[in-house]
């Protein structure tokens, strides 16, 4: 039977009978002496077990009304049944299911499934027999803690979108969005009401309403195979906006100094077979970490994303597919986070490429252009700022342990000549490191390790007002904190219903190196480290 990204690990599992289902084969396992039966179709697209859970692949499902093994004999294609639910990180469904309950694993990645034998048991007694409990077998009996069991999110109901007409679906067009608030809490209350360099959720034991997003977008669907044209636009209102803009676009609409609005996307794309073009305004490729707190598992950004790498471009950006396993890619565009002259009269390049084989992917984009400096040289009139020459890659690696759990690596290095006050050069480098945990279909867990380094001190520090965002407000401290950051951050991701869910992050945060103008960079400028605790609530509609 082909490989799929099981939803329940039934563990040994061995084919008992086989039928022709709508032209593919057909196959019905079940594990050993347990009583659950599972189906699958033979090329991996879709799973069952009696437990009625529904699969969500191209709007189809499988389903029978079993109770044991014993009554498979009986079982015929009339069990059958149309049917449609959620499995977090499905590589069939990834385009739509993400839309409205985004998975944990980078597109370039692999699927994981949504929880293993655990969700098998429904009473502590259950948990015991089939060691699933916080202590495994026997070290407390059976009287021991049991994991939260039987919690399929299909049992909870569909997922919904405000807007999902058939006039929609016929033309394959998503509308969908989400509403996302967080508060921090960080012990050392800082005067300034910052957490220092953190971003997005900045404000210190301050309740903020970080993003209403809302996206349209019809994706492209040629299979590899003549001409299609989809789009995309999303708007972005919140205190996340203040870093998500660009030099003449959001610079002229009147923002606040923490709320107001950004369009962190509009662009249109089309296809022909395997080559794949975009033109417009689009999310940066670079990394791990995305544009949309909904798009990553942690609510607060990486080092290496906020102040290394780009958020946005203005121009074009081509992909073509040379294999199942190749990507290569590239494009021309107005430079980092720029939508006119107005903040970069200059042009840039992009470069990327992708190898998926297996469990493991690896994923290489290059930016290269004249960008912004500090000291003045190549001096322009009207952003009145001197540009110098920019590189930037990062390389993010992926590697699926296990249906439920997928490790990231990410590697940043970027230079700068001429970038420094003093006319030297600028480099900034990092590693972030990522594991991911499905321990439920409602219940994930991950842990970051990051280590950022800010090789002159151009980076990490005041980054509001920005060409982007003239009127927002922000941390008032560096650049100039040249040294090295470290981050241990660790939480869960709870789903209460599949269209809720809240995420606990408990981030401590560490500065090595010498202090812009005598601050530090943490608690108003008096400490060189942090602990904080983010909790945070998503709604996606």
């Amino acid at each position: 039977m082909a490989e799929c990204a099981w939803l329940w690990r039934l563990d040994p599992i061995s084919p008992i009978q086989k039928w022709p289902s709508d032209g593919r084969g057909f196959w019905l396992t079940a594990i050993n002496g347990a009583g659950i039966v599972t189906l699958a179709y033979e090329d991996g697209t879709m799973l069952w077990n009696s437990r009625l859970w529904l699969s969500k692949v191209r709007g189809w499902a499988a389903g029978a009304l079993v109770a044991s093994s014993a009554l498979i004999g009986s079982l015929t294609p009339n069990d059958l049944f149309a049917g449609e639910s959620y499995f977090i990180g499905d590589e069939t469904a990834a385009a739509s299911a993400s839309d409205v309950q985004p998975s944990i694993v980078p597109s370039k990645g692999m699927a994981m499934g949504g929880g293993g034998a655990c969700d098998q048991c429904g009473t502590c007694d259950d948990c015991c027999d089939s060691g699933c409990g916080i202590f495994g077998h026997g070290l407390l009996g059976c009287r021991q803690i049991c994991w939260p069991c039987g919690c399929a999110l299909s049992d909870l109901g569909e997922s919904h979108r405000l807007l999902d007409t058939c006039c929609m679906q016929e033309r394959g067009v998503i509308a969908a969005g989400w509403l996302a608030a967080g508060y921090v809490w960080n012990p050392y209350q800082p005067a300034d009401r910052f957490n220092g360099p953190m971003t997005w959720n900045d404000r210190a034991n301050e309740l903020q309403m970080n993003e209403f997003y809302y996206y349209l977008h019809k994706p492209i669907n040629n299979d590899g195979c003549g001409f299609d044209w989809g789009y995309r636009a999303d708007m972005q209102y919140g205190t996340n906006y203040r870093w998500n803009t660009e030099a003449g676009l959001e610079s002229h609409i009147n923002n606040g100094q923490f709320y107001g609005l950004a369009l962190p996307q509009f662009y249109g794309e089309v296809a022909y077979n395997d080559f794949t073009t975009k033109i417009g305004h689009f999310v940066s490729p670079v990394g791990f970490y995305a544009v949309g707190t909904a798009n990553n598992f942690f609510p607060v950004l990486p080092y290496t994303f906020q102040y290394g790498e780009p958020f946005t471009h203005t121009g074009f950006l081509s992909n073509y597919k040379v294999d199942d396993e190749t990507n290569i890619g590239g494009g021309m565009t107005h430079g980092w986070d720029n939508f006119d002259n107005s903040g970069n009269p200059n042009m840039g390049a992009i470069v990327t490429a992708s190898k998926t084989r297996g469990d493991n992917s690896l994923a290489y984009v290059g930016v290269y252009g004249r960008e912004p400096n500090l000291s003045g040289t190549n001096f322009v009139p009207g952003p009145n700022v001197g540009f110098s020459t920019r590189y930037l890659q990062t390389l993010v690696y992926t590697h699926k342990y296990s249906d439920d759990i997928v490790g990231i690596l990410q590697s940043d290095f970027g230079v700068q000549g001429d970038a420094r006050p003093n006319g030297g050069t600028a480099r900034w480098y990092g590693m972030n490191g990522y594991l991911y945990w499905n321990q439920t279909c409602r219940l994930q867990w991950g842990l970051n390790g990051e280590w950022f380094r800010d090789d002159g001190g151009t980076r990490v520090g005041q980054v509001l007002p920005s060409f982007g965002s003239p009127n927002a407000r922000g941390l008032a401290r560096g650049p100039g904190f040249d040294g090295t950051f470290y981050r241990l951050m660790f939480g869960p991701k709870y789903f209460i219903t599949p269209n809720i869910y809240s995420r606990i992050a408990i981030a401590a945060d560490a500065y090595d190196g010498s202090n812009a103008g005598g601050l530090r960079p943490y608690d108003d400028g008096r400490r060189n480290h942090q602990q904080v605790m983010v909790f945070d609530a998503v709604a996606t509609f």
